[in-house]
């Protein structure tokens, strides 16, 4: 049983024996302690008691006793921990064999908060663990990290490229925040992007696009993104339409197939709405413009109702 167990079996006994009930009722019914009271006590001099150091378990514990005050204990964790090495080595310790997903939760963001080479040391050892909980424990230890440290890039496109869980695997897409890295170091990123656009799972297909399109620094993103906005599903077409936006892409075959799905009555109002806002961008001829309005006057808003557009 490690520190953080036995603390709250500690408290758990307590509290069902009304130890501490009686010790509140005991404290509040005494006169409160002054340091420079000369009174004796039993023959001898007053005791006073100064307060200890929070053990990791009871800094928790005072964390989601007091949610108001969460975040300031939460914080001072952190920064005993950046200038405590045995306190770091405690809360890893704890983070590895905590199941609760509160206090995991807390151990956590104190971690990530540190992000050193012990904490990455740690993110490592659990996401190549074969027990699937250790993996996802690992694996969000080592988000607190950019993908310039090789170490954790080199990880994750391994895992990548042996994964066949579609749900881990499109965790571990989504893990790829871009970095300024040089281009030979980003090269098996984009080549492990590639591959999995063709992805059987459309969620991977989707996160790989967007994700492909922030990597390639090249600036031809146009095959990509034509070739997902003609994907069968809707979710890769989103994120193509995205990916338009974001990277400003244009092109002309990109603008006909945005005011094809703009203009489509079968397309679903999120989609339409996309498609309109990422046309804004585009040049378009008359007849272009002609079918952008007539899209945009059917726009939809947030509580599902036609925002009309005024006409010129």
């Amino acid at each position: 049983m490690n520190r953080l167990q036995l603390s709250l079996a500690l408290l758990a006994a307590a509290l069902a024996g009304g130890v501490i009930g009686h010790s509140i009722t005991r404290a509040s019914a005494a006169p409160a302690p002054h340091h420079s009271d000369a009174a004796t006590v039993a023959g001898g001099p007053r005791k006073t008691f100064e307060p200890f150091a929070q053990t990791p378990a009871q800094a928790q514990h005072a964390a989601y006793g007091n949610p108001s005050r969460a975040g300031d204990n939460l914080d001072r964790m952190t920064q005993r921990a950046r200038r405590d090495p045995a306190y770091l080595r405690e809360l890893l310790r704890d983070y590895g064999f905590e199941t609760e997903l509160d206090k995991r939760g807390a151990l956590l963001a104190v971690l990530q908060g540190v992000a050193n080479q012990e904490v990455l040391r740690l993110g490592q050892q659990m996401a190549a663990s074969s027990d699937p909980e250790q993996r996802r424990s690992g694996l969000d230890l080592l988000k607190s990290f950019s993908l310039d440290v090789p170490e954790v890039r080199d990880l994750l496109t391994k895992q990548i490229q042996g994964e066949r869980d579609p749900a881990m695997l499109k965790q571990l897409v989504d893990m790829l925040s871009p970095a300024v890295i040089a281009s030979e170091d980003a090269a098996p990123v984009l080549e492990r992007l590639e591959s999995l656009r063709r992805h059987a799972d459309p969620a991977v297909r989707a996160s790989s696009v967007l994700q492909s399109v922030q990597w390639n620094k090249s600036g031809n993103n146009e095959d990509i993104l034509h070739q997902a906005i003609l994907d069968s599903d809707l979710s890769v077409r989103q994120a193509a339409i995205a990916g338009i936006t974001a990277s400003g892409t244009r092109s002309d075959r990109l603008k006909d197939s945005l005011l094809a799905i703009a203009v489509d009555p079968r397309s679903d109002a999120e989609t339409r709405n996309s498609a309109v806002f990422a046309l804004q961008n585009f040049a378009m001829s008359r007849g272009e413009y002609a079918l952008y309005r007539k899209a945009a006057e059917q726009v939809v808003d947030g509580d599902g109702h036609e925002r009309e557009y005024p006409r010129n």
